[in-house]
């Protein structure tokens, strides 16, 4: 009986070995699809309410032209992509724009608006209206932390003041970009 005993335990563990080492040996592979999604936008307007404008002749002297004290202007470029190129052009101390913006959510997932991103193109920014740090000050005015689906658009403007460091009759160029982040509801 202890012999049988023996026989079938020892059987039963060979078993156990031989299955678990032909289960180890196999392979096994998993095929499969993930799609994920994407957050991606792009500026759909801009309103800029200092354009280069012509001379005009409200004043004029001999060559028909006004000598006219606001001789700076904003110019804005970039609309349809999801960078904008701002430069303000014969930049004097104290010139101020405000451009309204809007921006058109275009990922399949939901994002929310972290932060903006304002590039200078060879100067720094000034750190506050009137801090004189910098010749350029911009605010971006409206939309942190707005949470935007496909489709979505914000609305929102910065305003730049040119502070009284800037040299005058200098252009300068930045960049806007916005910085959005995955929210999940």
């Amino acid at each position: 009986m202890k012999t049988a005993m023996l026989f079938a335990v020892l059987m039963t563990a060979m078993l156990t070995v031989s299955i678990s080492y032909a289960m180890w040996q196999k392979a096994l592979a998993i095929n499969g699809t993930v799609n994920t999604g994407y957050m991606d936008g792009k500026w759909v307007l801009a309103l800029n309410f200092d354009p280069p404008a012509p001379p005009v002749s409200l004043d004029p002297n001999p060559d028909g032209t006004r000598k006219d004290q606001d001789v700076g202007s904003t110019t804005v470029s970039g609309i349809g992509t999801d960078t904008l190129v701002v430069t303000v052009n014969n930049a004097y101390p104290s010139y101020f724009n405000d451009i309204e913006v809007e921006y058109r959510y275009t990922g399949t997932i939901p994002a929310e608006v972290q932060s903006i991103e304002i590039i200078p193109n060879g100067f720094t920014l000034a750190t506050a209206y009137g801090a004189n740090d910098g010749p350029i000050w911009v605010k971006f005015v409206d939309g942190i932390g707005t949470k935007l689906h496909q489709g979505d658009e914000q609305a929102s403007s910065f305003k730049i003041h040119v502070e009284q460091c800037a040299q005058q009759g200098t252009s300068y160029t930045f960049t806007v970009k916005l910085r959005l982040v995955q929210w999940n509801e």
